[in-house]
């Protein structure tokens, strides 16, 4: 019976052993990198690392991405599933303006500006007026006047629109200058090697000429669901993709901006597949730089030497 019990033991252990050796994998059994994969990982990461552009005056690296600078930091994967692998290899690399005391003082006195008496007067009037509009309505409702009860909920209605109007108004200084403060403040950098998504430019996209690869930049403006409420930042975009058989597709999309006004627009995709192979291989290298207009991200991708990323395909 010992004997039973310390044989079952052995076979349960083996068990968790293959279901452990198995875990994090979708499809096939996990396994170390080969020396050979070792090496595809480390080197083209580092080619990755050394075509991000600096940070321009004033502006420094993203605290969460900086690690990655470290010589010492590298992107060779603990672990592989099956027998094929897409070999891809990704760097991301934000960029941040901070705030400064000047920046800080200037929105202060903004947000500490005494608003327009004229401004004031009227939003107290408005005020008053939908006081007493509350007051007529909950006596309405006290006789069942549904008549008098519909009349002033049409009068309650303008009266709110006004409102709403007025208080924008005196708002308007205080949110010119937090916009002021937020804008140009983020940008990012995306290399890739082998990324399996398509790269996708929103904003009249343009194209750009870069050796050995498709290019488009693009620029869109805020989009808002409804005034008031935005759905997207304004963001501009350079897009590369080096790579056999990239194809650039084009189409069109409505957007809405802030004061509820529809535009037609258009868009581009840069699409292509990677195929994964038992022999690692750069089929394609994919570059993304974001601002929060085109002008940012045009000024960080003029500081990059594509040559290098472009080299990695040929080879």
């Amino acid at each position: 019976m010992k004997r039973l019990a310390l044989s079952m033991m052995f076979v349960c252990a083996g068990l968790f052993a293959a279901s452990a050796f198995a875990e994090g994998c979708e499809e096939g059994q996990q396994h170390p990198p080969s020396v050979k994969e070792k090496a595809y990982y480390a080197g083209n990461f580092k080619v990755l690392r050394a075509a991000l552009p600096k940070p321009p005056a004033g502006w420094q690296y993203n605290d969460a991405d900086k690690k990655k600078l470290d010589p010492g930091y590298t992107d060779v994967p603990e672990w592989l599933c099956g027998t094929t692998q897409n070999y891809y290899i990704g760097l991301d690399m934000g960029y941040e303006r901070p705030t400064t005391e000047a920046d800080q003082a200037k929105l202060d006195a903004a947000m500490q500006a005494k608003p327009d008496p004229a401004k004031q007067k009227e939003l107290e009037s408005l005020m008053a007026q939908q006081q007493a509009l509350v007051q007529k309505s909950v006596a309405a409702a006290q006789k069942q006047d549904y008549k008098t009860m519909d009349a002033l909920g049409k009068q309650s209605d303008a009266l709110n629109a006004k409102l709403s109007k007025v208080q924008d108004e005196m708002n308007a200084r205080q949110n010119a200058a937090m916009t002021e403060l937020q804008w140009d403040r983020e940008a990012k950098v995306r290399i890739a090697i082998n990324d399996a998504g398509d790269l996708t430019c929103y904003g009249s996209p343009k194209p750009v000429q870069v050796a050995g690869a498709v290019a488009y930049q693009c620029g869109s403006p805020a989009t808002f669901s409804s005034p008031g409420n935005q759905l997207d930042p304004a963001k501009g975009h350079v897009v590369v993709v080096f790579g056999k058989g990239v194809q650039a597709q084009t189409d069109s999309w409505d957007r809405q901006d802030d004061k509820g006004q529809e535009h037609k627009d258009s868009y581009v995709i840069l699409k292509y597949t990677s195929q994964s192979g038992t022999t690692p291989a750069v089929q394609y290298v994919s570059v993304d730089v974001e601002g929060d207009d085109l002008a940012r991200a045009q000024s960080l991708f003029k500081q990059m030497n594509l040559a290098p990323l472009a080299a990695l395909v040929k080879k």
